[in-house]
């Protein structure tokens, strides 16, 4: 029999009651759907809230853990919001702040020590989900059923904000032991079309390259090289991510099944394209300088 999930350990009077000022904040949030979508990301963050209505005896600790998740899930995304984000940028400061007390709340009544704590053990429970909706609406979904409705692009892009959050929760060394579920989540918004979506994605992606060993980052070498491939002709709107991405694959590549990969040719053109690139860019003379030392390594 599988062990209970975490979010069952709070009790779910408290979730109730940890619910409450957040529902009413929510509630008295100005709100207007960007133009030219009819998705409502207010009321996608409503329905992570618990429902106030008894719970079904058969529910148990299944159905708590759910109400435990999407609780976190909500203060996740409350917490990432910030005016430069379109799809969160309505989110009050009082609901972003409501957010961290109940944080601290849901931690203390689940018997964590810490927030951090919390995240780490219920990361299992928040992330499948997220990496779900993100892959979902990818536009080449593999797999892909006919007439499968697809969720909103504005969940994917809520989704990888609650990620990049959650994952910013958790430091070295607990991180490490999370790799198996954090990495394919970072590389499947790295993969997506949306900027937004993409640039949550690099930042996670560089919270966790810096919060893990080397040595952890060995079982996904190729999907790592494929997604920086794929990443560094970034846009201008991502230019300061992929400089930052850069500087931590100056760091990586100097392991030694980076030079071993399949990946490694097509590595080396993407880096020249970039140089030739990086001509009219900001940044570009750090830029250079990375690209130039890259190459020499790879050469070794």
């Amino acid at each position: 029999m599988a062990p209970p999930a975490a979010g069952a350990a709070i009790p779910r009077d408290a979730l109730l009651r940890i619910a409450a000022p957040l529902r009413d904040s929510l509630a008295a949030a100005p709100y207007a759907p960007p133009e030219g979508s009819s998705t409502s990301t207010k009321s996608l963050l409503s329905s992570l809230l618990p429902s106030s209505h008894p719970q079904a005896p058969a529910g148990g600790g299944g159905a708590r853990s759910k109400e435990a998740a999407g609780l976190l899930l909500f203060c996740a995304a409350a917490r990432a919001a910030s005016p430069e984000y379109p799809a969160l940028h309505w989110v009050p400061v009082a609901l972003s702040d409501a957010a961290a007390a109940a944080v601290e709340e849901m931690a203390a009544a689940g018997g964590w020590g810490d927030v951090g704590e919390m995240v780490v053990g219920m990361m299992p429970e928040v992330v499948p989900p997220l990496k779900d909706v993100v892959k979902a609406t990818c536009v080449d979904t593999e797999d892909e059923e006919i007439g499968k409705e697809k969720p909103p692009k504005e969940h994917a892009v809520v989704a990888a904000h609650q990620f990049r959050w959650l994952v910013s929760q958790v430091t070295y060394p607990k991180l490490g032991d999370l790799c198996w579920l954090v990495i394919p989540c970072a590389l499947t918004a790295l993969d997506h079309w949306s900027p937004e979506v993409k640039e949550q994605g690099m930042v996670s992606f560089m919270h966790i390259a810096k919060s893990v060993k080397a040595t952890e980052l060995n079982l996904y070498e190729d999907a790592i090289l494929d997604a920086c491939c794929h990443n560094i002709p970034a846009d201008d709107e991502l230019w300061y991510r992929a400089v930052e991405v850069l500087e931590r694959i100056h760091e990586v590549i100097k392991l030694t099944w980076i030079r071993k990969s399949p990946y490694t040719s097509r590595l080396v053109d993407e880096l020249v394209l970039l140089y030739k690139e990086s001509a009219t860019r900001s940044s570009r003379e750090v830029v250079r300088n990375h690209i130039l030392e890259m190459l020499a390594t790879l050469q070794k």
